[in-house]
């Protein structure tokens, strides 16, 4: 088994300041990768860090006589030592002044994100809706795990998709813009509605009104979308496509309906592969070109979905033990 890698904060610190090697960047970027809570871990030491840079500081407190503290301490440090280790090379008085700055201005937004209490919301075999502390309302489908604080403080609302899809209304607030973090992609908006999607190493996000920014933390590459545009972002290339929507499938966990407006059959076979859990498969002999117009209620049977698209086109479907498969009848 692999051994997990471990991260300081002096690393981070020296990440942040972009003062590391090849070697030293690519260990944080592989930690960042290896757990989600890695990921969550490093985009809310950049929010504080971020945040610390712009941070005015408290008139009563000395900046200088902190310097001096810290310098004092290095200096007594590096005598009591046999080995005598240069101090710019360990820290660099750069690193000790932006430290001194980022736990001084810092801390108290440490204090308001860390030690205040995360709310886990989990659905398992169900479709849940909840409302977040700002009024926004957000519906998770089935098998989705987002995070939030019991209170957005600062000057953003921050929360994280760790897996699964939840469809998001935002209410808005151009002041404190709202943040989903998922995967290695950051979602940015004041107040607008849209659907994301973290599963199978894709994310995607469809807006459905208002403007979403799409940020993927790799490359840095970001877009705007507007409404009927959505984002695909390869979780393993870092590459982000933009298309528009397609159709209205994605929201079938809300609506209750499968509404297929003269789509593909491999399309909605797609979504209902995903809604049921199956493996539905359209055999090589079923044409490639069959759309299908219809409108399906969620609470129906696999069973009863298959039988009705089956005597509209005049295929066969055939089960096995581990997959069903749609055939051009005989």
């Amino acid at each position: 088994m692999k051994e997990p890698i471990h991260i300081s904060d002096d690393l981070l610190i020296s990440y942040m300041l972009q003062e590391v090697s090849d070697e030293q960047a690519r260990l944080v970027t592989e930690w960042r990768t290896a757990d989600a809570a890695n990921e969550q871990r490093f985009n809310q030491f950049k929010m504080i860090w971020d945040s610390s840079k712009n941070f005015k500081a408290d008139p009563d407190i000395d900046a200088h006589a902190s310097l001096q503290k810290v310098k004092q301490r290095a200096d007594e440090q590096k005598t009591s030592q046999a080995k005598v280790v240069s101090l710019h090379n360990r820290y660099g008085w750069l690193k000790i002044a932006a430290a001194v700055l980022f736990f001084a201005g810092g801390s108290w937004l440490y204090y308001n994100q860390f030690m205040n209490h995360q709310v886990r919301f989990e659905t398992q075999g169900i479709v849940k809706t909840d409302t977040l502390p700002d009024g926004s309302r957000v519906t998770l489908n089935k098998y989705t795990l987002l995070r939030y604080p019991e209170k957005f403080t600062g000057d953003q609302r921050n929360v994280t998709l760790v897996k699964g899809e939840g469809f998001f209304n935002i209410t808005p607030n151009k002041v404190k813009p709202f943040i989903i973090t998922t995967g290695k992609t950051t979602i940015r908006v004041v107040g607008t509605s849209f659907n994301v999607k973290n599963k199978n190493g894709l994310i995607e996000v469809i807006v459905e009104t208002g403007i979403v920014q799409v940020t993927n933390s790799w490359n840095n590459t970001m877009i705007a979308l507007k409404p009927g545009e959505m984002a695909l972002v390869n979780l393993k290339t870092g590459k982000v496509t933009r298309v528009k929507t397609p159709d209205n499938l994605y929201n079938y966990y809300r609506s209750k309906e499968f509404v297929a407006k003269n789509i593909p059959l491999s399309r909605l076979i797609q979504v209902l592969n995903e809604a049921y859990g199956s493996n539905v498969i359209i055999d090589n002999t079923v044409p490639k070109n069959l759309l299908l117009t219809a409108t399906f209620r969620t609470d129906k049977s696999l069973d009863e979905l298959l039988y009705v698209i089956s005597a509209a086109f005049k295929i066969k479907v055939e089960k096995t033990p581990n997959q069903i498969i749609l055939k051009k009848a005989d």
